[in-house]
């Protein structure tokens, strides 16, 4: 994934309400310091430029995740049907499902309606900020080498996570609680170029904004090709 994604984060000086999400998000690709490092793959493997932006058009996503936690069911202590008590990933029979390879029971858990352990996750879970980090990962990109154990999947998921996310706490609960504002940017209107070359499940951008230390990041994978 690493030749087809990237991670930035940037500074803003303004103060920023929610409601105006989408001018600071057109003000900010369109700012010169922010708009020659904010690229778009194209087609064959080609970064692009987006030129001048007209619109973003964004969604907002759950995320009250905060810990690692959140994943704990995948790997009972005494094992289970995804996770052996070892930590090693269950493998299944070989099988492509939506065009992704699925050769173990993490793929079959995340993917396939079907499966037995996709009941693991509700929907309201799936929708988790959290959980779209890990999916992705999992998945891969079109060369892969998928991990045989939970761990690394793990740690790489909360690495991103904590670099897109800030969290405090919270004065009436008095528990930790996810401060920043993430939303998952659909399109664009842009002169250049489109957000991303074709159609791909793998396709993703997001854009987390910090309001107290006022940091944007910015997350982004595409593939031109679908696998």
């Amino acid at each position: 994934m690493q030749d087809h994604a990237y991670l930035q984060k940037y500074t803003y000086d303004q103060h920023m309400q929610p409601y105006e999400l989408s001018r600071f998000l057109v003000d900010l690709v369109n700012d010169p310091s922010v708009n020659p490092h904010v690229r778009v793959l194209g087609t064959k493997d080609r970064w692009c430029t987006l030129g001048t932006v007209s619109a973003v058009h964004t969604e907002p996503t759950s995320h009250t995740v905060t810990t690692l936690a959140f994943f704990d069911r995948l790997r009972p202590v005494e094992g289970g049907p995804v996770v052996r008590k070892t930590g090693e990933i269950v493998k299944c029979l070989d099988e492509y499902h939506e065009r992704f390879l699925v050769a173990d029971e993490l793929r079959r858990c995340l993917i396939v309606e079907e499966a037995e352990t996709y009941a693991l996750f509700g929907q309201e879970e799936r929708e988790e900020f959290i959980f779209h980090v890990f999916k992705a990962l999992c998945l891969g990109g079109k060369l892969c080498q998928y991990e045989d154990e939970l761990e690394p999947y793990l740690n790489a998921t909360k690495l991103i996570y904590k670099d897109l996310i800030s969290v405090a706490k919270d004065p009436q609960t008095n528990k930790l609680r996810v401060s920043s504002l993430v939303y998952k940017v659909t399109g664009l209107d842009s002169s250049v170029s489109p957000l991303f070359p074709s159609e791909h499940p793998q396709n993703f951008c997001y854009v987390s904004i910090d309001p107290m230390k006022r940091t944007v990041s910015l997350l982004y994978h595409a593939s031109d090709t679908y696998y």
